[in-house]
């Protein structure tokens, strides 16, 4: 199983959630919760707003889901993919249709399920 972690900050503050304290917590959840990790693609994208998706290594996560490259992707809360309702639908679409699974550790989103796609969207007006 390959796994992609997508982190993101608006600007380096020193407090709050940094974008390695990011990583390392989608990394623990991961290997909690799967036993057959075989690689991490991380992508991280700091002094980038939430509020478009024209950031560098997303625009590169995107694409390399749409080359399958991994099977997973892990974020630490529903607004570092996006605070546009829009985009995010977009990205889940786009994840859905090469069959990748996305998952929230903060909110603990489950899309494999209807309930867990539901709550997602929920979820993203309110990160707006």
């Amino acid at each position: 199983m390959k796994i992609a972690i997508y982190s993101r900050k608006s600007k380096f503050t020193g407090t709050g959630e940094s974008v390695e304290n990011q990583i390392q917590l989608c990394k623990e959840y991961a290997e909690r919760h799967f036993d057959n990790i075989e690689e991490y693609f991380i992508y991280e994208d700091e002094g980038y707003s939430g509020g478009n998706i024209d950031r560098p290594q997303f625009q590169r996560m995107l694409n390399d889901a749409k080359k399958k490259k991994f099977d997973i992707l892990i974020c630490y809360r529903l607004d570092r993919i996006s605070r546009s309702v829009s985009d995010f639908s977009t990205t889940i679409e786009v994840l859905n249709k090469h069959n990748i699974s996305f998952i929230s550790i903060r909110e603990q989103f489950d899309t494999s399920t209807p309930m867990g796609r539901a709550m997602m969207y929920i979820a993203s007006v309110f990160a707006q």
